[in-house]
C-alpha cells in the first residue's frame, strides 16, 4: 500500500509538471531577451535595429519583450540557468560545442561582417601576436580563437567597445577583433576622445592615430533560445514571425558590407 501511495505521489507530481509547463507555454507571453551591446543593432539604452524588428513582431502576435542589455557571456549564462528566454546577436552556427549544448539558434539570421582593427597593419598577422594582445567584448573570445584558430590565451576580455578601442590606442593591446558596424561605428563616436585623451607620446593631437581594419570574416548573426521543449516551442513561434523579409530593418548599415576588405578608418 505504501509503495502504491509512493507511486500515485510520483505520478501525479510527473502530471502536474507537464500540466504547468504546457500551462506556461501556453500563456506565458513575456519573454525576457538578453541583448549584448551592438550599436547601432543593439544600444546600451535599449534601442537599435534588432530591437526594432523585435517590437515589429508584438504586432503581429501575442508576444511581449523585455529587453535586459548585458554582456554576451553573462547572457549565455543567463540562457544556461533559464533565466531569460533568447539571447544575441550570436555567431550563427559558429558558437563553441559547449553553447550548442544548452543553446540552439534561430532559422532566422543576416550577415555581418567581423574585421581585426589596429593602430598598425602589421599586427594583423595574429598568428604572430602575444600572449593577451587580441581584445574583444566578454564572452566572445572562446569562439573567435576557435574560428581564428589561435590559442585562446593571446585574448584579452573587456566590458566595452569604447573600452577596447581606447586600450588599443594606448598600445595595451594590438588587435581587436569584432563585428564591422558596431566597430566603426563605435569608433567614429570616439574621434575627439582619440585626439585628446590618448597621452601626446603615444598619439600627437596634431596627427591622431589611424585606425587599421581588414576583412576576418562574414558571419551570420542570430538569435538562440534554450535547448529545451520550451524552446524548440518559443524557436518555432518565432521562425515563423521572422520567415518574412526583415532586411527593412537593416538598411541603414548595408553600405558597410560594400566597403573595401581593407583601409583606414576616417
Amino acid at each position: 500500500m505504501n509503495n502504491m501511495t509512493v507511486f500515485n505521489k510520483v505520478v501525479i507530481t510527473f502530471i502536474l509538471l507537464a500540466l504547468f509547463s504546457l500551462e506556461t507555454l501556453a500563456n506565458n507571453n513575456k519573454i525576457t531577451v538578453g541583448l549584448e551591446p551592438f550599436p547601432p543593432l543593439v544600444n546600451e539604452d535599449g534601442s537599435g535595429f534588432v530591437i526594432d524588428m523585435l517590437n515589429g513582431l508584438q504586432d503581429n502576435s501575442a508576444l511581449t519583450f523585455n529587453y535586459q542589455i548585458m554582456t554576451y557571456a553573462r547572457a549565455k549564462r543567463e540562457l544556461k540557468r533559464r533565466r531569460i528566454n533568447i539571447i544575441g546577436l550570436t555567431p550563427k552556427d559558429s558558437e563553441t560545442q559547449k553553447f550548442y549544448q544548452f543553446a540552439q539558434e534561430l532559422s532566422w539570421h543576416f550577415d555581418t561582417t567581423v574585421d581585426l582593427y589596429s593602430t598598425s597593419p602589421n599586427h594583423f598577422d595574429i598568428n604572430n601576436l602575444p600572449e593577451r594582445s587580441i581584445g574583444t567584448l566578454i564572452g566572445n573570445a572562446d569562439f573567435f580563437a576557435e574560428l581564428a584558430q589561435v590559442p585562446r590565451e593571446k585574448f584579452i576580455e573587456v566590458g566595452s567597445l569604447t573600452q577596447l578601442i581606447m586600450m588599443m590606442a594606448r598600445g595595451r593591446i594590438k588587435v581587436i577583433i569584432f563585428e564591422r558596424v558596431a566597430m566603426m561605428s563605435t569608433i567614429k563616436s570616439l574621434q575627439n576622445d582619440l585626439r585628446t585623451k590618448i597621452p601626446a607620446e603615444i598619439n600627437s593631437p596634431e596627427s591622431p592615430q589611424k585606425i587599421y581594419y581588414k576583412k576576418f570574416k562574414i558571419i551570420a548573426a542570430s538569435l538562440a533560445v534554450a535547448k529545451s521543449e520550451t524552446g524548440d516551442l518559443l524557436k518555432k513561434q518565432l521562425d515563423e514571425l521572422l520567415s518574412e523579409n526583415t532586411s527593412q530593418y537593416f538598411k541603414k548599415i548595408a553600405p558597410y558590407a560594400k566597403l573595401p576588405n581593407s583601409g583606414v578608418i576616417e
